[in-house]
């Protein structure tokens, strides 16, 4: 009873840092991903349809638990938008730390105490499929090495939740898919016919779920086709063949890389997943899972932009860790307790960060969020309009009265190479379109800006929001005047 209670105490004490973590990065490093997400979603919940009429290359579930969180939480400004966000991701990952640490006790919670606090480095709490996937991942994972090596036998609700969680991994990370394939291909050697069930539940939530929502079609379309045809040969990593090395002895890299702290602690866990190995060789299975699940990231020190692909892996390293520790004995365990706890107390983890939220808000959004809110104030009085936003500042777009000139809303150089975007955008952006976009922001075709738009001013310079002749020449003088309050000017 003791150990139970000092067992839920440490829990308790890890997820209220990691909280405090969460609040005080809860308007920091701003994301285009994230901020895809959010804004397709509250186009989704303007009725238009994913995938077929708004363009995306993600997986749907990040879009669709963003609407949802939206119209519950019916934010007023940007400030509260990616704030409520963020915290929303922090409860969806406690959820499951809390099954975690639950499910497979002492394993759980050291997957807990580590990952709570590396993710941060690799966007764990932003709006991201890859949060979104870790843990469903990790917890299936730690059944299947039940299944495999000590011969476990889940019952029949724990088949349903690894159908589930299998539908959460399927519908957030393509790139993970050969992995889960492979996984579930070792219990099917396992257990056989005992996968019907999950199969079986998979199945039903997926057919639930594309019913009343998109069309099959275009899901496979934007998501698997335009993805394998036009997105991967421009965004892979794999230049050249040695990549592919880099990958299949990715945390054998991590020896190499003592600079970045997060390379330290993927080599603690990686030594301790090989001492076991020694006494354990039936723990080799995992390493070629672990080659699988990281197919984009090519160095153990890329962190943030550059590496959050990697979050999947390194939960997944993290809990082969705590796995491997079960292998071997206590009186050896005190090595990487040291060394593990010299990487804790590093000045560069989390919970020594001094971040002010304010601060935060001000130097990553403010600007936009004004910005938005001036569309707002022009559309006030108008029509349905329409808006453009060729950076990557698509929060302007964000529930600011206009709907997206085309079918998409981040415009990626890729995305060109795609016929049907590439048609619809010639369309639009035509100086012979008698109907072009009432706002534009961000770099567009100079003589199409001079001949049709005007630049919105604030202190008396330029900014890169162009808005159309006609919709500029009626803004009425209430309606400079509010603008003014933000400094706006014509």
């Amino acid at each position: 009873m003791r150990k139970k209670i000092v067992f839920w105490l440490l829990f308790a004490a890890i997820m209220s840092l990691s909280f405090k973590i969460s609040q005080d990065r809860s308007l920091s490093m701003r994301f285009v991903d994230e901020e895809d997400h959010i804004t397709i979603a509250s186009f989704i919940n303007k009725n238009l349809k994913l995938y077929q009429e708004i363009q995306s290359n993600h997986q749907p579930i990040v879009y669709y638990a963003s609407a949802t969180l939206q119209k519950l939480i019916q934010p007023d400004n940007i400030f509260m938008l990616v704030r409520r966000h963020r915290q929303a991701m922090f409860f969806y990952g406690a959820f499951w730390s809390l099954l975690i640490a639950w499910r497979f006790r002492t394993v759980g919670l050291i997957f807990v105490m580590f990952f709570e606090f590396l993710k941060y480095y690799l966007f764990g709490n932003l709006w991201l499929m890859e949060s979104f996937a870790v843990y469903p991942s990790v917890y299936l994972l730690g059944i299947s090495l039940k299944i495999w090596l000590e011969n476990f036998q889940p019952k029949i609700p724990e088949w349903i939740f690894l159908g589930f969680s299998s539908f959460l991994i399927i519908f957030n990370l393509v790139p993970l898919w050969p992995w889960l394939a492979t996984i579930w291909f070792l219990i099917l050697i396992k257990v056989k016919q005992k996968i019907i069930l999950p199969g079986l539940t998979l199945l039903i939530i997926t057919i639930i779920f594309f019913n009343p929502t998109h069309s099959f079609k275009d899901w496979f379309i934007r998501t698997i086709y335009n993805n394998f045809v036009y997105a991967i040969p421009d965004l892979s990593p794999f230049k050249q063949p040695t990549d592919y090395l880099k990958i299949i002895f990715f945390p054998f890299l991590a020896f190499f890389n003592f600079k970045s702290l997060q390379a330290q602690f993927i080599a603690l866990f990686f030594t301790g997943y090989l001492i076991a190995l020694i006494k354990k060789p039936k723990l080799i299975i995992i390493y070629p899972l672990l080659a699988l699940i990281n197919n984009r990231v090519l160095s153990p020190s890329m962190v943030y932009y550059q590496g959050f692909h990697l979050l999947p892996w390194l939960g997944l390293l993290i809990f082969s860790f705590g796995y491997s520790l079960k292998t071997i004995k206590y009186r050896f365990l005190f090595i990487w307790v040291i060394w593990a706890g010299i990487l804790m107390l590093n000045k560069n983890m989390p919970y020594f960060w001094k971040t002010n939220p304010t601060e935060e808000y001000y130097i990553n959004y403010s600007y936009f969020d004004d910005l938005n809110w001036a569309i707002k104030t022009i559309n006030s009085n108008s029509a349905k309009t329409r808006a453009a936003i060729f950076s990557n500042e698509i929060l302007i777009q964000w529930n600011n009265g206009s709907f997206p000139a085309t079918k998409q809303v981040v415009y990626y150089p890729w995305e060109k190479k795609i016929p049907d975007l590439k048609k619809d955008y010639d369309k639009v952006f035509n100086l012979t379109n008698p109907n072009l976009p009432e706002f534009i922001y961000g770099p567009t075709d100079k003589e199409l800006a001079q001949a049709k738009y005007k630049l919105l001013k604030r202190d008396g310079k330029e900014t890169e929001l162009l808005i159309r002749n006609d919709i500029f020449q009626n803004i009425s003088q209430e309606q400079w005047h509010i603008l003014a309050s933000r400094r706006f000017s014509p």
